[in-house]
């Protein structure tokens, strides 16, 4: 008899001895695809089956690869070393280590640790981590330290310390500071210390230290939902926003994205915002009003539009004429040029104050 013969008949009696046990205690059983070598230590306190090479074993309708592995019939678990790949139908998992416990239907993986839902002709989602817990019954997933989590059908990443998945309600929990990057035309990122994640409505919650940030603005507050459909957020506690030019607050702030881009801001109760015409000099322009939108185009300042304007003050260079302007109005609107410098002013109802126009710089009165 040949050594491969050999090997082969050793192979199916420990199939049939391994099954025959299992399936006295608890009526299952696994079955084992490949190994290059199997052997089995039984104990005071339970048998122990060794698989060594190429290892490829189904066990709990879970298709385990790995380097080597140890199936524990009585504790009922499998350990499995080296290049870990588990397969679970549209489901994959991998890592360095892992571990299968079949009473509670858990799997753990440590070092280089991955998950994959897939559906029959497409990749959803990959979480990559130090340390992954992968519940087969409850179809939850945690997962510590080093996290990745990636939505390919949305183009977005989420990077945090913790994070729990629950497949079936398409929830996500992250935590540690996590960010969150939409990885489309142009990136946009969110950064918090905590996100809920709730994919089937396509919207996303941020609570504390929350910041919205893309290539020259940024926005703060303490919470913040995003609708994914809508491409808009809605930020309070403390809202703030912050460009080269310009620095806005108010009780609450609805911003509007474009590729990625804060393309509209609106402004609802005590809105102030001040903004300067050039880096050099400081703000001196304010203004103040229950409600202001501003438009935005490539992250630079187009248009402005307030009402109910408790008071306002404008200074626009040209050359070397200085205009100097104070309103109080229901209606503002500002015009700004691709330099962000004011062009037009318009003020409609109730004003008051003081103003100058020139043939340059004008400022209309409706």
């Amino acid at each position: 008899m040949n050594l491969k013969c050999f090997g082969s008949i050793l192979i199916l009696l420990t199939l049939c001895f391994s099954s025959t046990l299992l399936s006295k205690e608890d009526n299952r059983h696994y079955i084992l695809k490949n190994a290059n070598l199997v052997k089995i230590d039984k104990t005071e306190n339970d048998t122990i089956t060794t698989l060594k090479g190429d290892v490829d074993l189904i066990y709990n309708d879970i298709e385990f690869f790995a380097d080597n592995a140890q199936i524990f019939q009585k504790d009922r678990k499998v350990k499995l070393f080296g290049d870990v790949r588990a397969i679970d139908d549209t489901l994959e998992a991998g890592a360095q280590k892992a571990t299968y416990f079949h009473k509670n239907a858990i799997l753990k993986l440590e070092k280089d640790a991955y998950f994959i839902e897939n559906s029959s002709d497409t990749l959803l989602k990959k979480v990559t981590a130090d340390f992954i817990e992968y519940q087969k019954e409850d179809k939850k997933v945690h997962a510590l330290n080093n996290i990745v989590a990636t939505d390919f059908i949305e183009e977005v990443v989420c990077t945090c310390g913790k994070f729990r998945y629950d497949m079936e309600t398409d929830y996500g929990l992250a935590r540690e500071n996590p960010v969150l990057t939409f990885q489309r035309d142009n990136e946009l990122k969110i950064f918090s210390k905590q996100m809920e994640l709730f994919s089937k409505d396509k919207k996303l919650t941020a609570t504390y230290d929350v910041k919205v940030e893309t290539k020259d603005t940024y926005a703060t507050s303490n919470f913040l939902i995003y609708f994914n459909d809508q491409e808009k957020a809605v930020m309070l506690g403390n809202p703030q926003f912050k460009s080269s030019l310009s620095t806005a607050t108010a009780e609450e702030f609805q911003v509007f994205f474009k590729d990625e881009k804060i393309h509209e801001l609106l402004m609802v109760k005590n809105a102030v915002i001040h903004f300067k015409e050039e880096e050099s000099i400081g703000k001196e322009n304010y203004l103040y009003a229950e409600k202001v939108l501003m438009k935005i185009n490539n992250d630079k300042l187009t248009y402005l539009h307030a009402q109910d304007v408790s008071r306002s003050f404008f200074e626009q260079r040209e050359d070397e004429d200085i205009l100097i302007n104070k309103l109080a109005t229901l209606q503002l609107q500002v015009f700004f040029d691709e330099g962000e410098k004011i062009k037009t002013i318009i003020a409609e109802d109730d004003i008051k104050g003081t103003y100058t126009f020139t043939s340059s710089k004008k400022i209309i009165e409706k």
